[in-house]
């Protein structure tokens, strides 16, 4: 599966949520994977101001097959950090935005 999300990314063929996830973490936003005792993940964006928005789990994994995002693997919440891939891509989105 991953290698059919690397696939996509080479076309360009990002989501909409997903261009969407990479811009908010380029303008400053992070973006945890929170986990429960009982193991169940939920994925949320952290704004500047406190606001946060849940993300679906297809959106980061299809970012993360992409090598686009990287995480810290901390339990309970795990970071997703901007490859350098994913910050060139965040960056071509803001500046397409812009337009």
């Amino acid at each position: 599966m991953r290698t059919a999300l690397s696939r996509l990314f080479r076309r360009n063929q990002l989501t909409d949520s997903q261009k969407a996830v990479l811009t908010a973490l380029g303008e400053g936003w992070t973006l945890k994977s929170h986990r429960t005792l009982d193991g169940q993940k939920a994925y949320r964006l952290h704004g500047l101001n406190g606001e946060s928005v849940e993300v679906a789990d297809g959106v980061v994994d299809g970012l993360v097959g992409a090598k686009l995002l990287q995480s810290n693997q901390k339990f309970p919440a795990a970071t997703y950090l901007l490859t350098q891939k994913g910050q060139a891509a965040a960056a071509r989105f803001r500046e397409s935005a812009r337009r």
